[in-house]
């Protein structure tokens, strides 16, 4: 039973509606000062002030008779007009020692998440968390089209920790349904049925590209083009695009191209096939289960020798922000930690390139949290000090970042049109006294990559 007042379905949508337009302000009975609201403050205004059950952490819903979960969740509207979620949706801890136990509709996840009051409110960076206000309400189960794939998720999670590999999860692991670290901080650690090694407390989460889709379709009505005639209830999603691409093997790229009436000199041409290939009108990175899934898709070019000329690059940093990162929170072990990549193949074959398969992959934490993470502490430590240039060398700066000669997974260099292309330092670099300097990106490097296709 619930702690406090009981509820039934009708009144608390009832209550739900009513808090439209309403501010936490407003809504706050202790009238909180606005730089004391913590995290959770927003959604313990709801719990104790509004519906007045107090917080808890069982594993039941918290409107138990009603079957309804209550979650409080933030969006913002970003510089070019469209929507995303603030964060991801967290529900209930893993408890490693249990869930592996039950089926996905007897477990604790489904009996407390199948059916949740989201309750959105308008974070905006230039108000007082007291005035931000709540603007839409939502009565959420899992669609159908989506329900097979958090069925699959929640089972890849699941089969992690069978595998007594708890402590190696990843949200990257998963499409929907992310299992996200749930604590004060790192050390947050508990045991795990079928291995010695801690692991992290975590907890199930609708994933923050999930989210952002969804508040873009529901609040914002952008719905996304899906791809056909896949079927993850007979296999998983990465089998069904699999399957769905069989038949392209071995085709060349200019056949290809014939064959979807694509302009064989288009830019990103390659991209553009496998799109046509699943039957993708528009962009394959905004459909609609890319984008809730965050999945990433890449061309990959083997050359006739076996090699792959071009290593993968990411965004740009700024100098000035990622000395004041801290690992654990970084942007980039954030990218690759929740970040799945859909590598699609094309070989050559006599002067041609042929299409010829499709890879799913995620960087695994024990990569991720050591060697990716040395080379992030080097590139740190170099802009702190101000020893980004080495040496000049007919007239050419060689800099202390990471080349890919010192770590076989990835390594810092220029990604900038031009020399000009710079962000400012926060400390002037020793050798050349410069100020500013040639905007620089992580990129895994290409033999990574080609052993990360060539893997079964």
């Amino acid at each position: 039973m619930s702690e406090g007042k009981v509820y039934t379905k009708d009144e608390v949508l009832e209550i739900a509606k009513m808090l439209i337009g309403k501010t936490f302000g407003e809504l706050n009975s202790y009238q909180v000062q606005a730089e004391l609201y913590d995290k959770g403050a927003h959604g313990h205004i709801l719990e104790e002030d509004v519906f007045q059950y107090g917080s808890n952490s069982r594993s039941a819903p918290d409107f138990e008779e009603a079957g309804i979960e209550l979650k409080v969740t933030p969006y913002k509207k970003n510089k070019n007009g469209t929507l995303s979620a603030k964060e991801r949706l967290v529900l209930n801890i893993i408890n490693y020692m249990e869930e592996y136990k039950n089926t996905f509709y007897t477990s604790h996840f489904w009996y407390k998440n199948k059916l949740i009051e989201i309750i959105w409110y308008l974070h905006e960076d230039d108000k007082p968390k007291s005035d931000f206000k709540i603007t839409n309400a939502l009565l959420f189960s899992f669609p159908k089209e989506d329900l097979p794939i958090i069925k699959q998720d929640w089972n890849t999670i699941i089969n992690k920790i069978k595998a007594g590999k708890a402590h190696e999860l990843s949200e990257a692991d998963t499409m929907y349904l992310g299992a996200c670290t749930k604590g004060a901080n790192a050390s947050s650690v508990r045991k795990q049925p079928f291995s010695n090694i801690p692991a992290k407390q975590r907890a199930f989460c609708l994933k923050t590209s999930y989210m952002t889709q969804l508040v873009r379709d529901y609040i914002g009505g952008e719905h996304l083009e899906r791809i056909a005639n896949i079927a993850p209830t007979e296999m998983t999603f990465e089998d069904s695009l699999t399957n769905k691409l069989k038949q392209y093997k071995g085709k060349k790229v200019d056949e290809l191209a014939s064959m979807f009436k694509v302009d064989s000199k288009a830019k990103n041409l390659n991209e553009i096939l496998i799109a046509r290939m699943l039957g993708v009108k528009g962009k394959l990175a905004v459909t609609d289960e890319f984008v809730k899934a965050n999945i990433v898709p890449k061309t990959i070019r083997i050359t006739e020798k076996g090699r792959i000329v071009e290593s993968m690059s990411f965004p740009t940093f700024k100098f000035t922000e990622i000395i004041n990162e801290e690992w654990e929170d970084s942007k980039l072990r954030e990218m690759f930690n929740t970040t799945k990549f859909m590598f699609a193949v094309f070989k050559e074959y006599g002067g041609a390139y042929r299409f010829e398969s499709i890879k799913f992959w995620n960087m695994p934490v024990s990569i991720l949290d050591n060697n990716v993470k040395s080379v992030w502490d080097k590139t740190i430590d170099v802009i702190k000090k101000g020893e980004i240039v080495n040496t000049i060398k007919n007239g050419k700066r060689i800099t202390n970042f990471p080349g890919m000669s010192e770590n076989e997974y990835c390594h810092v260099r220029p990604h900038a049109q031009k020399a000009i292309d710079v962000y400012p330092l926060p400390v002037k670099d020793k050798l050349t006294g410069l100020e500013e300097y040639t905007k620089q990106c992580f990129w895994l490097n290409n033999s990574y990559v080609l052993k990360i296709i060539s893997e079964e």
